[in-house]
């Protein structure tokens, strides 16, 4: 009979195992920490979106008009009280919302562009009725390509063309 001898190293089998799970966990890492500005872009977006929605839910169930007021890197949510559009502070989700300089924001209204300079301009109105002030926003970065396209209609539906869905079409 023989005898085992000792066994140094590792076989074959045990290094292709570490190597493809070394080759998943890599994978996933790149994965996730791909995109940088695209993928803030990209939830900042779908974080406005559902704001959107939750606001346009609030007016109807407390019967109250609200609105979402852009400014070149800013958005805030409003309520009409006494013929005066005021923030509101009601709710703790829709504070005014800042971003980066390097953001770009355009509104379009019945196809023309919106100033977000001025005081009374750049507002999307969320009516109690459940209705919207139809609208186009491009939202991206400052001379990029990569730009968001969200489309609201009367019926308070919105839409978001994502960049690359946009050079497909």
């Amino acid at each position: 009979m023989q005898t085992p001898r000792n066994q140094f190293g590792f076989t074959l089998l045990e290094i292709l195992v570490v190597l493809i799970l070394l080759g998943i966990i890599l994978s996933v890492a790149v994965l996730s920490a791909g995109g940088g500005k695209e993928r803030e872009i990209e939830q900042e977006v779908q974080r406005m979106v559902q704001l959107i929605h939750l606001a346009k839910e609030e007016a109807i169930l407390n019967r109250q008009e609200l609105a979402v007021k852009f400014s070149p890197n800013a958005y805030e949510f409003l309520r009409l009280e006494d013929e005066e559009w005021i923030p509101y502070t009601e709710n703790r989700l829709f504070y005014q919302r800042e971003l980066g300089e390097e953001y770009e924001l355009r509104l379009l209204q019945d196809g023309i562009s919106v100033s977000l300079q001025e005081e009374d301009a750049g507002r999307i109105l969320l009516l109690s009725s459940g209705e919207m002030t139809p609208f186009e926003l491009y939202f991206g970065l400052w001379n990029s390509e990569s730009q968001f396209h969200l489309i609201g209609n009367a019926l308070g539906e919105i839409t978001v063309e994502h960049p690359r869905d946009l050079n497909h079409v």
